[in-house]
């Protein structure tokens, strides 16, 4: 596509998701003509299988364009030309006064060495950069929850991005972006909203930006109706709520449901699915992981609970 045609693209995608109460496209034209400041950006992999930003930049709309014109990438192991210890050097003696450090996966506290970068433990490399930087963004479930890098027979010690923060007493504030993978509609929203405010947007306890996950994915489900009628599917692809197939939609805060477009397929619940959770701390539960021929013992884990 065109430049024009770029820009009244991420125009629609930014009405889309809220973006035009605070950002109109004559702004968006000041930001790539550099009238209004672009942050720098820091994208650092911890403990993760890197799906966060492959999906991201895997994703129907232009958010590889975004990135590039609308931020001043320091430093993304996916993307950046750059390598070894010329990368490395990069980040290590770079300094911004708009800085935004995005983590994707967890942090090994209890085993350092599950994941370096170069000669550097990763939480050295976070522990670095935070300090340095305005916005701290915790890319997906495994960055905001732990998620799969916790899952049993881990070892590590996976901390969150909020948690070695705290723990660190480093002041750089949180955004938490879960789901399994990361969607890039809330990325985009958090970045946008941070360009022209300089701030985070209202987020809930856990840090997460209510637009989101204000609700339950059962609260906004297009099955609610069926769960009021007590009309339950007994199989995946019947008629009918998906309580009883072990749903988690009722203790999981995410907008999957109300996702239009692009963003769309990150959608288990109309694809006929239930939801898996992926966008809560009960993710994942140990039925995900786990095979049994004993229906009794199925039932016994369609629960709400972390088993």
């Amino acid at each position: 596509m065109n430049r024009r045609e770029f820009l009244k693209t991420v125009s629609k995608m930014l009405i889309a998701v809220g973006g035009v109460n605070f950002f109109t496209y004559e702004e968006l034209l000041a930001l790539e003509h550099g009238e209004i400041q672009k942050p720098d950006l820091a994208w650092i992999h911890a403990m993760s299988c890197d799906g966060c930003s492959t999906s991201l930049l895997n994703s129907e709309v232009p958010m590889l364009d975004i990135l590039t014109r609308f931020t001043n990438i320091i430093f993304h192991p996916t993307i950046m030309a750059g390598t070894g210890e010329d990368a490395l050097q990069i980040l290590e003696e770079y300094y911004s006064d708009n800085l935004i450090m995005v983590l994707e996966g967890s942090i090994p506290l209890e085993m350092p060495h599950a994941c370096m970068m170069g000669e550097k433990f990763i939480e050295d490399w976070v522990y670095q950069i935070a300090k340095k930087s305005k916005l701290a963004i915790a890319a997906g479930t495994c960055a905001v929850f732990n998620g799969i890098t916790e899952m049993e027979g881990m070892r590590t010690g996976a901390c969150t991005l909020r948690y070695f923060l705290e723990e660190k007493k480093i002041g750089t504030p949180v955004v938490n972006l879960p789901t399994c993978p990361m969607k890039p509609h809330h990325f985009l929203y958090t970045l946008f909203y941070y360009i022209k405010h300089k701030s985070i947007p209202s987020t809930d306890i856990e840090n997460r930006p209510l637009r989101f996950f204000g609700n339950t994915v059962h609260e906004r489900c297009v099955y609610y109706n069926d769960y009021q009628e007590k009309i339950f599917a007994k199989n995946i692809g019947d008629r009918g709520c998906l309580f009883e197939l072990g749903c988690q939609g009722p203790v999981t805060n995410s907008d999957c449901v109300k996702s239009e477009g692009d963003f769309d397929r990150y959608n288990c619940i109309k694809s006929g699915h239930p939801c898996v959770g992926c966008g809560s701390e009960n993710f994942p539960r140990k039925i995900m992981f786990r095979r049994s021929d004993d229906e009794r013992d199925l039932k016994k884990y369609k629960t709400f609970k972390r088993i």
